[in-house]
């Protein structure tokens, strides 16, 4: 892998991301079952996040100086505007999720473009500009692909896996200007820290974690990212990092990667500028 690629002799980029998915999770598994609403449980999970876990989380990058990615279904936004001031007024970046955090984005172009373009607007009138970075809750077409990344309010896409280091996405054999981040499943804390009966989330009705080897997994991570100089991000939610135990591993992980002065550790906002600016790097 090509070496001094990072700002200020670091050796590596690591970007706290947060999905602030709130309760759409379970009424988007339920809206197509007939009663789903008298067997739901679970939503006050999702309602804790902006409720209550966001502001802990924020506390928590407070104290060890790190700014972080909020990534947030649009409708979300709109439901907690207070909120959204809170975190942009503590320099954190806010990025789009979906406008209900729909599984699906649509079956054609045009619906897929549309669900982007509901979410834009909602941006720019509540946070007075586009989006600059999307995790998509859904696949997208080529076509849909072929704007959203030639769009210049469109800076990074952060999602897949399949790159150590950030990549310029192709789009029918075309390099476009946007950049991608990857966010592995190695550090999302739901797939290892979250368990609901009806409807299943996530599907598959896992067992929870020991918080122990849930923090040692996050720690390995981090040190594989430093070891092989790339770039990774969290896929962290409100609702199970920013609870009262959780946000211990949290805190631990942020003391141990605060710890390593190689480390950028930012938003992505920041990682994709950089490297949209520098043009790029050998890839592996």
């Amino acid at each position: 892998m090509a070496e001094n690629i990072w700002p200020e002799g670091k050796k590596c980029a690591f970007c706290l991301g947060f999905d602030m998915d709130s309760n759409l999770i379970w009424f988007n598994k339920i809206k197509d079952m007939e009663n789903g609403m008298q067997f739901i449980k679970g939503p006050s999970v999702g309602e804790y996040g902006p409720k209550r876990g966001v502001d802990r989380i924020m506390n928590l990058l407070e104290k060890y100086g790190v700014k972080a990615t909020f990534f947030i279904p649009a409708i979300n936004m709109e439901r907690n505007v207070p909120l959204v001031e809170r975190i942009l007024d503590n320099g954190h970046e806010i990025a789009h999720h979906g406008l209900y955090h729909e599984p699906s984005y649509g079956d054609t172009v045009e619906e897929q473009l549309e669900i982007i373009d509901k979410s834009q607007e909602i941006f720019k009138r509540i946070i007075g500009k586009p989006a600059a970075g999307f995790r998509c809750t859904g696949g997208l077409c080529e076509e849909a692909e072929e704007v959203l990344y030639n769009d210049p309010n469109t800076l990074y896409t952060c999602q897949g896996e399949s790159s150590e280091l950030p990549v310029f996405m192709e789009v029918k054999g075309k390099k476009t200007h946007t950049v991608r981040i990857s966010c592995r499943q190695e550090v999302d804390d739901y797939i290892q820290m979250v368990y609901n009966a009806y409807p299943p989330i996530p599907a598959g009705l896992p067992r929870i974690s020991a918080y122990e080897d849930v923090l040692s997994n996050f720690k390995d991570e981090v040190d594989g990212t430093l070891r092989f100089g790339g770039v990774l991000s969290t896929a962290f939610h409100p609702q199970v990092s920013g609870s009262p135990g959780k946000s211990k591993i949290l805190d631990q992980l942020l003391a141990y990667i605060t710890s390593k002065p190689e480390i950028w550790c930012t938003s992505c906002e920041e990682v994709a500028s950089y490297w949209q600016k520098k043009g790029g790097a050998a890839n592996v």
